[in-house]
């Protein structure tokens, strides 16, 4: 594996484990208070950004 690759598997790991953590703080706090809102809006980014990603990878390594 070349190192471009292990960054971005490591980037792609970071925003996965970003969005399970503000999914977690979903589960403790109440998410209709504007910082539950806020929380929920960056997990769709996150989400977002992790599909964005898998093309990432996958365009450098058809490269």
């Amino acid at each position: 594996m070349e190192p471009e690759e292990t960054f971005l598997e490591n980037a792609a790991t970071m925003v996965k484990y970003g969005k399970m953590e503000l999914q977690q703080f979903l589960e403790w706090t109440d998410c209709r208070k504007p910082y539950g809102i806020r929380a929920k809006a960056l997990v769709k980014r996150l989400e977002e950004l992790a599909a964005e990603m898998k093309m990432l990878q996958k365009e450098y390594k058809a490269r």
